[in-house]
């Protein structure tokens, strides 16, 4: 989501005659935008500040903006800590950013916009200047009613609103008609998307059966509450849809799970897995875990490793727990020393690493579709239907772009992707044809 919101911010000021420079050097306005989930990602704001300080002192015109999360969290703090910001711009207030830079070059005052309660859906779909040339992204749901105790997306994004379906198939067919063939579904909380009596499964088949031009529909991210069987049979009856859920866990500990006010036990989350796995066999599962929460013992922890063996996921991504303001865990004590929450980290790290690259040998022989994301000095990359990356030589026989689908044979497997060789020429399916 914070992808889709740099691609809405860079519409809106190309909108504006600006283009993009490559290199910070050389621009006029540079909007940093920023994500809270994690503190280290909040004071990576503060470094990136901090580097420009020197650009801005060579070029006293240029204007540095921030958003996101962490300006909605710290507000004005940020312009105290950091006086070189000049704009700050809320989650629900992108499309100020202009005008807020325009006034603050014409008054050489720093501007701000941080209602929460604007419209964050008021942005026009045709504005958004989309970062890839296969897959583009469609917000759904904005915010999140959840109340995980770790969690500051609440606090920052506020209360869940969705979107109507008629506007989101306006801007997947608008999408379709640009050449757009993937096309993923965003919320915080995706899979509670409900407006009227259109449900989340309602509308991935709206979306699906919208046009044929689309290839593969996706969507993140999800909660386990919100999975049943009608979201399920959607993986079986729906065969855009692709094979690919990230359903995240947090941990494997009931003790902890019911602390962080996630709504489930982990035999509760096994047996959701089991119901999509009844649907789709070969649906491919990643998720999200914390280690180090506060209270977090070493049977939690160990509770948590047998949880992600049993899951057998397709990929793992592991957080070091921190705490986060406004959030009723920072309330609890941050008792688990940093050296051991690396511990924990690298030890289920690499456990799933040894998983993923027992289960990618497999495909070695295997022949995959890839849809082509990149094409950089003769090495192609993209992912399969189960966003699985594949690296592959460029062909010599047939030229290869972003957008072309092609079968690639498996040569090679490592933990993170996969490597091979394209199947002959006949089978490239280019989007334009």
């Amino acid at each position: 989501m914070n992808v889709n919101d740099s691609e809405k911010a860079a519409g809106l000021l190309e909108g504006e005659g600006m283009e993009r420079v490559e290199s910070a050097a050389g621009a006029d306005v540079i909007f940093v935008n920023t994500c809270a989930v994690r503190e280290r990602a909040a004071e990576k704001l503060f470094h990136a500040v901090g580097r420009y300080r020197t650009l801005k002192a060579q070029n006293p015109g240029l204007k540095i903006a921030v958003g996101g999360c962490v300006a909605q969290l710290q507000g004005k703090e940020i312009m105290e800590r950091a006086p070189t910001v000049d704009v700050l711009v809320g989650t629900h207030n992108l499309r100020d950013l202009p005008r807020l830079l325009a006034e603050s070059t014409e008054s050489g005052l720093s501007q701000s916009a941080l209602d929460r309660e604007a419209d964050a859906f008021s942005i026009p779909a045709d504005t958004v200047s989309h970062s890839s040339r296969t897959r583009a992204y469609v917000t759904v749901v904005e915010g999140c009613n959840h109340v995980c105790s770790f969690c500051v997306v609440p606090r920052t994004r506020g209360k869940e609103v969705c979107r109507s379906p008629e506007s989101i198939l306006q801007e997947v067919r608008s999408l379709l008609d640009r050449g757009y063939n993937e096309i993923m579904l965003l919320g915080q909380t995706v899979n509670a998307y409900r407006f009227g009596d259109v449900d989340f499964p309602d509308l991935l088949r709206r979306v699906h059966d919208l046009d044929e031009r689309l290839w593969r529909l996706r969507f993140t991210t999800s909660h386990p509450e919100h999975v049943d069987e009608k979201f399920a049979r959607c993986f079986a009856e729906l065969p855009r849809l692709a094979p690919y859920l990230h359903l995240p866990v947090q941990s494997g500990a009931d003790a902890i799970l019911a602390d962080m006010r996630r709504g489930y036990t982990a035999r509760e989350y096994l047996q959701r897995l089991g119901l999509l796995r009844a649907y789709r066999g070969d649906l491919a599962l990643t998720a999200d875990v914390i280690v180090g929460y506060p209270g977090e013992t070493e049977e939690d922890f160990e509770a948590t490793c047998r949880l992600v063996r049993e899951a057998s996921y397709d990929g793992l991504f592991v957080f070091l727990y921190s705490p986060r303001p406004g959030t009723t865990a920072i309330r609890r004590p941050d008792d688990i020393p940093e050296a051991e929450k690396k511990r924990r980290f690298k030890v289920l790290n690499e456990q799933q690493q040894r998983q993923q690259r027992l289960r990618h040998q497999s495909y070695i022989g295997r022949v995959e579709e890839v849809l082509v994301e990149e094409v950089k000095d003769g090495d192609c990359k993209g992912r399969t239907p189960h966003f699985r990356l594949v690296h592959f030589d460029a062909p010599t026989s047939f030229d290869v772009a972003p957008g072309t689908r092609l079968d690639v044979k498996i040569t090679t497997a490592f933990p993170n992707s996969l490597r091979g060789r394209v199947e002959g020429g006949a089978n490239a399916r280019d989007p334009r044809r």
